[in-house]
């Protein structure tokens, strides 16, 4: 019989599970039942940890604290991003009940032990990267410059917009061709939301860039709004691992990344500014070609590189 393997993710946030669950449905019985945490939920928890093999929980937050505290028949592996390690749910999981963290970067654990310095001690670590789907993310056909820049993910605090807009400023003011072109859309609470979308409305203005700033919305086709960009530019106060610069990459199209933590792990150092000026820099030079970009990605970030650290993985758990 085929081993049953449960995925639960916290309110249903499934977006980055689609590499994993598409993997195991090829060689498990898997289920992915909708939950949002809520009081009825944990009965249907404590019913799938008592009949999977295996229950993979995604994000490290109130639904993983729930997992490891309640019985279950067969193995339990935490998927931790990056935002939950910044908070202390982490430090309530009953780590000795879990048998096995999955981190996509190693610096994530780094975070993670400034509130559970043990860690390593307690649960099993293990790095299974995220994968890049190099089908769809194929090089531009046309690999042209247009002085057309990228910002590409969600329009809040942690993206770090203020600075993404000083650093295109600099550069914009010694090459007036280079425009500004932002997918994605507010998230987060109604506060901040508000007071971001004001701001950097304002900023744009202030730094007479009404013209050279483009906002697009939420994106359907990131593969498509690349096709006609130079570079990438991230400002990021945390990734855990940054698929729009990875994506971007495939694409051949360059990425300028600030120095969040990590970064040096991930990507190569020197796309990798601390300076509004170095950023700029990085912007008015010439990109390196699409190619060898593309190359960086296939050689570390691949879907056959995550597949093999999920096979090795559950393979271990469930012989």
């Amino acid at each position: 019989m085929q081993k049953q393997i449960a995925f639960l993710a916290q309110g249903n946030n499934t977006k980055f599970m689609g590499p994993v669950t598409d993997w195991a449905r090829e060689r498990y019985a898997v289920q992915v039942p909708a939950l949002g945490l809520d009081e009825g939920d944990a009965e249907l928890v404590r019913a799938v940890l008592e009949t999977a093999d295996l229950t993979w929980v995604e994000w490290v937050q109130d639904l993983a604290v729930l997992a490891a505290s309640l019985p279950r028949r067969g193995k339990l592996v935490l998927r931790v991003h990056s935002f939950e390690a910044y908070t202390g749910l982490p430090a309530l999981v009953d780590w000795e009940r879990v048998d096995a963290l999955v981190v996509v970067a190693p610096h994530v654990t780094e975070v993670l032990r400034l509130r559970t310095p043990d860690l390593a001690e307690r649960v099993r670590v293990v790095v299974v990267p995220n994968g890049v789907d190099l089908q769809r993310f194929t090089l531009r056909r046309n690999p042209q410059r247009t002085g057309k820049i990228a910002f590409v993910g969600a329009l809040r605090h942690t993206k770090n917009l203020p600075m993404v807009l000083q650093c295109f400023a600099v550069a914009a003011q010694k090459d007036q061709k280079l425009t500004l072109h932002l997918a994605g859309q507010y998230e987060g609470d109604e506060l901040e939301q508000t007071e971001l979308a004001v701001y950097l409305h304002q900023l744009i203005h202030t730094l007479g860039l009404d013209q050279r700033v483009f906002f697009h919305g939420q994106v359907a086709d990131i593969p498509a709004f690349l096709e006609d960009k130079d570079q990438l530019l991230s400002c990021s106060l945390r990734e855990s691992f940054g698929y729009n610069i990875a994506e971007a990459m495939a694409r051949g199209v360059s990425p300028v990344v600030h120095h969040f933590p990590g970064a040096l792990s991930l990507f190569p150092g020197e796309r990798i500014f601390g300076t509004v000026d170095e950023a700029a820099r990085l912007l008015l030079a010439p990109p390196p070609p699409g190619p060898l970009l593309r190359a960086y990605v296939a050689e570390r970030f691949s879907l056959a590189h995550q597949q093999a650290a999920l096979a090795t993985l559950f393979g271990e758990l469930l012989g």
